[in-house]
């Protein structure tokens, strides 16, 4: 049987109330309020506040959204059903994704000069998909990059390996040992572990962003 989505609620409770075989002098009773005013409501007359209204579809042993929507309200709780087609596709366009980025990755300069400069990042390797909270910096974004800045860890420095720049958080381990991560936690084998001074391959750090419209 197709709901009618369109049904006032207190057509909803008239159902119920014959179903049940329940009077509106009972219910009236049961919830605290005069006949005269419930009938009012269940004419559309007047409308109840919302404790009245929990009142009656506590009643009817109902909730508020089945008296709203003639359907039973959705469990917060519950897990999503994943297929193992589902995962193996979001696995699969993972490793294309990590392939795409050990290719390209995805760093275009735009405008520069002496102190600083712009590039924009062609990829969602600085987002954290799972974690709002964390710096994001979203696909097709324009980056400034600081050169005069000194670099810092934990801050997303432009680097330079074997000719190729990249965007990476540093992580300080000494002196002379650094490792390079993406935000990104999908792509977490791609970090780069480095041996020297840090300032031999340092471009720059990103102080700022404008997201694409």
């Amino acid at each position: 049987m197709v709901e009618n989505v369109s049904m006032h609620w207190t057509e909803r409770v008239k159902q119920k109330t014959r179903e049940l075989n329940l009077s509106d002098a009972k219910i009236a009773r049961e919830i605290g309020c005069s006949s005269a005013l419930y009938s009012m409501w269940m004419n559309q007359t007047r409308n109840p506040k919302l404790e009245s209204k929990i009142a009656i579809a506590k009643a009817l042993g109902v909730s508020v959204y089945w008296l709203d929507t003639g359907e039973e309200e959705p469990n917060p709780n519950a897990l999503p059903v994943i297929s193992l087609d589902d995962i193996d596709a979001f696995y699969q366009e993972i490793e294309n994704k990590q392939k795409a980025i050990k290719k390209d990755s995805g760093i275009r300069i735009i405008e520069s000069d002496s102190e600083s400069f712009l590039i924009r990042l062609d990829n969602d390797s600085m987002i954290d998909p799972g974690n709002a909270e964390k710096t994001l910096i979203p696909n097709g974004s324009t980056i400034q990059i600081d050169q005069e800045c000194k670099p810092v860890p934990g801050k997303i420095l432009l680097i330079d390996i074997d000719g190729q720049m990249l965007l990476r958080v540093w992580q300080r381990i000494n002196a002379n040992q650094h490792i390079f991560k993406m935000i990104n936690p999908h792509y977490s084998e791609l970090k780069i572990s480095y041996t020297g001074d840090v300032m031999d391959i340092y471009k720059g750090t990103a102080v700022g962003f404008s997201c694409p419209l």
